[in-house]
Formats: C-alpha cells, structure tokens, sequence
C-alpha cells in the first residue's frame, strides 16, 4: 500500500545483512576484538548521554530535534533505544569479566595472572559506567532487562564445577552493583522511580494494540506491506483514541506491526527463527563444545541472550526499527554460526592455549 516505503524499508536492511555476512568471515579472536569494540562503544555512549543531561535539553550534543530532552538519549533520539544498546553491552561485558574472574581463579603464572587481573578490571569499569548509563537513561524497559541481562550473563558465563570461580564472580558482581549505586546518588535513583509511576503513554500502547490488531485483521492473509503502519493506522485510529501531543509513527509492539505490514509471512518467518534459535540455545547450553575457549563458549552465550532481550524488548517498543540496534542484532546472530576453520587459523588456535579475552 505504501510501496516507496516499502522499498525504503529494503534498503534499510543493507547495513545488517552486511554485519551479519562479515561477521561469518571473523575468526574467534577478531570476534572476542569486535564484542569488545561495543562494549567500548557503550561506554562512549554512556558519557555523551551525562554530557547531554549535564548540558540541559538545549544541548548541542543532542543530535535530534525529536528527542527526549529531559534524559540522557547517546547517538539516539529515543532514551528506549539507547537503553537496549546499554543492556546489550552489559551482556557482552559481563560475559567478559566473569570469564576474566574465572581465569583469575585457576592461572597461577604471574604473566597469565596480571592479564586477567587487568581484563577483570577494565571489564568492571565499564560495567559501572553501563550501569549508571542505564540507569540516568530511565527507560523502564531498559531497567528490567539490564537485570536480566546482568543475572543471566553471569548464569552463562559461570563453568559448571568450578566453585571458587563462581564465588569470586558473585563477589566481583556484588561490588560493581554497589559501586554503581554509589556513583548513581540519591537523586538519580528518586528520578529512575518517578519513570515507574503509570502515565498517558501506558495506556496509549493497550489503544495502539487494540487498533493495530483491528487493521491487521483487514489486510490479511497478505498485510499492507512494510513501512505502511503510519498510514494504515490512520484509517482505524477513532477520535476517542487520540491523545494530546502523541503520534503514532509505531505500534509499540513490533510483533502485532510486522502482522499488520506482512501478513502471514513475517510471524512464519519469526517461527522459523525461533526455531532456528532454540536449537542453537539447546547446542550452547546442554551440549557446549568443550574445544571452544571458556570466554568464547560466554560469547555466543551472551549472544543468544542479546537476541532474546531485543526480541522482549520488541513487545513494548520498537527497538530493531533502529539500524544500529539492528547490526548489533544481526551481529548477535553472525556470533552463534561457527567461523569459517582454515588451516592458518587452526594452526594459530593450537598456539592459543590461552582464554585471554583477545
């Protein structure tokens, strides 16, 4: 119904298909480099967004007129979509620093030992820094699936038998958390609160649904085609609905939108998916490849959790519209699809004995 639109929303797909496509070049090693590289890019984020709120709402450092003004926002104009970057980047860096701790544990060489020592603490920095991110970003959303991202990480990451490990995890966790919350202040914390108090847009997304639902019932079993959701909402949104200052360029849940714009084909498609991804969860977690280094088995853990939290994430808001959440979730997708063995990199895998970070 919207076919320039459509063809926009083609065009839109380039970027990640060509993450996902270089990802499935990278060997372990550049893969163990490029996680790091978003956890780096986090925390960036992360001191632009303090900058922003140190600034106020005229701040140059606000790269878009539609924004929220009042919050701390990064390279995004949605605060929604820059908490799922920041709860993206704590499941890659928690994953980094519990196998850090766990290498911690059992290398007893002084060399091995400072190397880990310092991957555990640059990977605690910036877990402190995303956490306080996330936090000064108040996205509801965000703060509940930065905890599961936290628990869950650590769940992935830990090795099974490896007791004294685990404790120096749980430790190591604990004192991020505290120092984060120390970091945050009083003040900080009474605003996260007030974002949890029920206001208009709460409401508004149960009226989205129930409309995006009634047109989606009238262009089945092909949908209006994608990109067209603006449009086609229009035309079953009553005067009633309406709410003052609100446009609704979204559904606010990205399963109920892709049923309106592609019918049958798009919720098949997830299926498949998902059965995709079960199947490689079941590989990950109940029968791991015990040749793979700890921290690179913690990767495609993580990965596996970056998808399902962009998935969740996808039910309340729109985060996968964003070309840069969804790289990283096609990058997330690239990690769980074994690399590529040649022979010089199976050579330098058997001079690797190490589970060093990079």
């Amino acid at each position: 119904m919207t076919p320039e639109a459509t063809l926009l929303a083609a065009l839109s797909l380039l970027p990640p298909v060509a993450i996902f496509l270089a990802t499935l070049t990278l060997d372990r090693r550049e893969r163990r480099v490029m996680s790091l590289a978003l956890v780096a890019f986090g925390v960036v984020s992360v001191f632009l967004g303090l900058l922003q709120l140190a600034q106020g709402p005229t701040s140059p450092l606000r790269f878009f007129q539609n924004t929220n003004q009042d919050d701390a926002v990064g390279f995004f104009a949605n605060r929604n979509h820059f908490a799922a970057l920041l709860y993206c980047a704590i499941a890659l860096s928690t994953t980094v620093l519990v196998a850090q701790l766990t290498g911690l544990s059992f290398r007893q060489r002084k060399g091995v030992e400072t190397t880990y020592a310092l991957g555990a603490l640059a990977a605690g920095v910036a877990l402190v820094a995303l956490i306080v991110g996330e936090t000064m970003a108040r996205s509801r959303a965000g703060i509940l699936l930065m905890i599961v991202a936290l628990l869950a990480s650590v769940v992935a990451g830990v090795e099974r038998h490896r007791a004294r490990a685990n404790v120096n995890v749980f430790r190591g966790l604990a004192a991020i958390i505290a120092l984060a919350i120390l970091l945050l202040g009083q003040s900080a914390l009474f605003r996260l609160l007030d974002r949890f108090d029920v206001d208009a847009l709460a409401d508004a997304r149960l009226i989205f649904a129930h409309n995006t639902v009634a047109a989606a019932t009238s262009v089945m079993p092909t949908g209006s085609g994608i990109g067209s959701f603006p449009s086609v909402y229009t035309t079953v949104e009553k005067p009633a609905d309406l709410l003052a200052g609100r446009y609704a360029n979204h559904a606010h849940n990205d399963l109920l939108e892709m049923w309106l714009e592609t019918g049958l084909v798009g919720p098949t498609l997830l299926i498949l998916f998902l059965i995709w991804l079960t199947r490689k969860g079941i590989t990950v977690f109940v029968k791991p490849n015990s040749a793979l280094l700890p921290v690179d088995r913690a990767l495609v853990r993580a990965s596996i959790l970056i998808i399902l939290l962009l998935l969740a994430h996808s039910l309340v808001d729109y985060p996968l519209r964003t070309s840069a959440m969804t790289a990283l979730f096609a990058f997330a997708c690239g990690l769980l699809i074994d690399p590529p063995v040649t022979s010089s990199r199976r050579a330098r895998v058997h001079r690797q004995p190490s589970m060093s970070v990079v």
